[in-house]
């Protein structure tokens, strides 16, 4: 009877040992190769985060970071087209960064690639390169007034050449909170912080934008911008305060126009221009 229990139990260890050596054999099969599970783009248009199904590495004995040369990254549709990409990344890790650099202004339409450059431009562990027809796509942004700006010389609104500003610095930022620094010709600063909302409005392509400041004192403004692919990439932008309410100021509005404040008693001279950069 203990022989033949032996015997059983000899029986299910080597079955056992024939299980465990099977399983480690299918998980380390160099045959399958890393996919690209996810593509995300940032809210400025200017970040695509790659996520592969395992760590990734430059070449088949698990070292090198990847860069721009291991990825094939296209733009096709819409206006803006992709200038420049640098690729962020660290062996061994399952995510990269991709950095756009974009000519014009994105209209939504445009679709962005990513995909292996070649048969042997990216790898796993196990030396298995991803195939050439793993690919993620994703559609650019109209982003609007998101970004960093600069104002200077006349291209400052007259009514604040007026008041004695020579330049203006404005960074929207992707979670619509922004800072604007404008500066005097003696080098004195004023800083503005807060909240805006932006829409896309139906005339052309003109936006409403309603800005509440916060600091120094809690005000709000409305008014209208519009972005253009001139001189690089510009942007006219007029608004007027609304809350606490200045009597016979009104704000632009798109149907009426860039000098439509206060139903355009004031022409140009609230009017100005940034570029940016």
């Amino acid at each position: 009877m203990k022989t033949k229990i032996f015997g059983l139990m000899a029986i299910l260890l080597g079955m056992s040992i024939v299980m465990t050596s099977c399983k480690k054999d299918d998980d380390e099969d160099p045959a399958i190769p890393a996919t690209i599970l996810d593509l995300i783009l940032s809210a400025d248009n200017a970040v695509a985060t790659v996520t592969f199904s395992e760590a990734v590495y430059k070449a088949a004995d698990k070292t090198g970071n990847l860069d721009a040369a291991a990825f094939s990254v296209t733009l096709t549709g819409g206006t803006a087209t992709l200038a420049n990409f640098t690729v962020t990344h660290t062996a061994g890790t399952s995510g990269a960064t991709i950095n756009l650099e974009l000519d014009g202004i994105a209209n939504g339409s445009e679709e962005l690639t990513v995909a292996p450059a070649s048969a042997t431009s990216i790898y796993n562990g196990a030396g298995a390169a991803m195939l050439t027809t793993e690919s993620k796509k994703v559609m650019l942004k109209e982003i609007g007034i998101i970004g960093q700006w600069i104002s200077s010389g006349a291209n400052v609104a007259p009514l604040l050449i007026a008041a004695g500003i020579d330049s203006i610095y404005a960074d929207f930022k992707v979670d619509l909170s922004y800072l604007v620094e404008s500066f005097t010709a003696d080098g004195s600063k004023t800083t503005l912080t807060g909240t805006y909302v932006q829409t896309k409005s139906s005339t052309g392509n003109i936006w409403t934008i309603v800005v509440n400041q916060s600091s120094p004192s809690s005000l709000v403004s409305e008014g209208i911008f519009e972005v253009m692919a001139t001189g690089g990439v510009t942007m006219k932008y007029e608004i007027a305060q609304t809350d606490p309410e200045i009597p016979g100021v009104t704000p632009p509005t798109p149907e009426g126009g860039f000098g439509s404040t206060s139903s355009g008693a004031f022409g140009v001279l609230n009017v100005q221009t940034y570029v940016k950069y």
